[in-house]
C-alpha cells in the first residue's frame, strides 16, 4: 500500500510540474513599422539602413523571433524577394547594407538609375506559431549606375590570366572569387566561355563595367585572390603566399607544406602521426594531456598570417566517413590557436597522405586527403 501511495504522489508531482512549466505561445505581432521612405542608393557606402517596429510581443514577456519579408510593388509576400532574420533574431530591428537593398531592387525589376518601391513587413514566431504583421512598409529607392545582366557564373580571361576561362567560385549572389597565378598583362571577365558571352572589366576609377575593355594586372602579379562584386561594382585583389601550411593545433608544427600548383590548387605531402605523450618521437609538449589530432591551415594573405579553418557552424567532431564535402570547407579567420580546428579521421594516424586545397571544387573552397598509405 505504501508503494502505491508513493507512486501516486510521484505521478501527481509530475502532472503538477507539467502544468507549471507549460509553454505559453501567446503573442501578438507588431503594430507599427518604421524606416526610411526614400533612399538614393550608394552601394559603396558603409552607412547601413535600419528598419524597426514596435508593438506586439509575448503575453508572458518571453522572446519572440522576427523575420523581415521584402516584396516588389504589387506583391503580397507569398513569394517574397527576400526573407531576413532581424538583428540577433529577436531584436525589433533589421540593419542591412545599401548593397543588399540594391540587390533586392534589381530583383524587383528596378533598373539602374531608375526609381521604384520595395514593400516590407514583419513575420513573428514563438513556440512554432507564426503570424505576419498586417502593416506594410514602403521603401522608395533610386538605384545608381550598375549592371543588370549579372551572370550566374564568371570566368577569368586576359593576357595576365593563368589560364583562359578559369572559373570563379560564387560566394554569394553577385559576388565571385578566384585564386589564380597572375602575370604581367591585363585581365577581364566573362559570363561564359563562348564568344557571345557578356564581358566585364574594371575601369580607371575602380568601377566594374560591362564591355570588352581590360584591366591592368601587372601591379598584382603572383598568386592572387580576386573578388568581383557586382553588388558594389568593385574588384578586390589579395596577395596570397605561394605556400600554405597544414599544422597541428597544439604545437604549430607542420603536417605538410602545400605549394601552389595551378588552377586554384595548393598541394603537399605529409606524414600524419597524432601527437601523444606515449609517442616521444612526436615531440609532445610537457603540458599536453590529450592526443592531439586537430589541425588547420595557415596562409599568408597580404603579408600577414591568416587561419584557413573550420567554420563555427561545422561540427568539430572526428569524421567517421560519409561526410558531405562541405564538412571540409575552408573559411578565413584571424589566427587564434584553439579556434576553427578540425579533428582528423582516426584512419589517418600513422599514414602518409597528399593534402590538397581546392579553392573551387564544385563551388566549394575545401581540402582533401588522398593517396593514403601506411608509414
Amino acid at each position: 500500500m505504501k508503494k502505491i501511495f508513493l507512486a501516486g504522489a510521484l505521478l501527481l508531482a509530475l502532472v503538477s510540474c507539467q502544468e507549471t512549466y507549460e509553454l505559453n505561445t501567446d503573442f501578438t505581432v507588431p503594430t507599427e513599422l518604421s524606416g526610411p521612405s526614400d533612399l538614393v542608393l550608394d552601394v559603396t557606402s558603409p552607412t547601413p539602413v535600419e528598419l524597426s517596429w514596435t508593438g506586439g510581443g509575448a503575453a508572458d514577456g518571453g522572446i519572440v523571433l522576427y523575420e523581415v519579408l521584402f516584396d516588389k510593388q504589387g506583391g503580397d509576400f507569398t513569394n517574397p524577394l527576400a526573407v531576413m532574420k532581424s538583428d540577433q533574431g529577436a531584436l525589433p530591428t533589421l540593419t542591412l547594407t545599401q548593397a543588399a537593398i540594391n540587390t533586392m531592387a534589381r530583383n524587383a525589376g528596378i533598373k539602374p538609375e531608375a526609381t521604384g518601391t520595395l514593400l516590407w513587413t514583419v513575420r513573428a514566431s514563438k513556440g512554432g506559431n507564426v503570424k505576419t504583421c498586417q502593416q506594410v512598409g514602403h521603401l522608395t529607392v533610386t538605384r545608381g549606375e550598375g549592371i543588370d545582366n549579372i551572370p550566374t557564373k564568371l570566368y577569368l580571361y586576359g593576357s595576365a590570366a593563368e589560364a583562359e576561362g578559369q572559373a570563379f567560385r560564387t560566394v554569394e549572389e553577385g559576388v565571385y572569387q578566384i585564386f589564380t597565378q597572375l602575370k604581367d598583362g591585363a585581365i577581364y571577365f566573362k559570363s561564359g566561355t563562348t564568344d557571345d558571352a557578356f564581358a566585364y572589366y574594371i575601369d580607371t576609377t575602380g568601377k566594374l563595367k560591362e564591355g570588352s575593355s581590360t584591366t591592368a594586372a601587372n601591379a598584382s602579379t603572383g598568386v592572387s585572390r580576386i573578388t568581383v562584386d557586382f553588388n558594389t561594382m568593385s574588384m578586390k585583389v589579395d596577395a596570397i603566399g605561394s605556400q600554405v601550411r597544414c599544422i597541428w593545433g597544439a604545437t604549430y608544427n607542420n603536417i605538410a607544406v602545400l605549394d601552389y600548383i595551378g588552377n586554384g590548387r595548393f598541394q603537399g605531402e605529409g606524414d600524419i602521426v597524432f601527437i601523444d605523450q606515449s609517442r616521444p618521437d612526436t615531440n609532445p609538449p610537457s603540458w599536453l594531456s590529450w592526443t592531439e589530432e586537430r589541425y588547420y591551415f595557415i596562409a599568408n594573405v597580404n603579408g600577414g598570417d591568416m587561419c584557413w579553418g573550420r567554420h563555427d557552424s561545422v561540427s568539430p567532431e572526428r569524421p567517421v566517413g560519409g561526410e558531405d564535402p562541405s564538412f571540409y570547407s575552408l573559411y578565413e579567420f584571424g589566427w587564434s590557436q584553439w579556434d576553427h580546428l578540425w579533428k582528423m579521421s582516426g584512419s589517418l594516424d600513422y599514414k602518409h597522405a597528399t593534402i590538397t586545397i581546392e579553392t573551387n571544387k564544385d563551388n566549394l573552397f575545401m581540402h582533401t586527403f588522398t593517396n593514403i598509405t601506411s608509414i
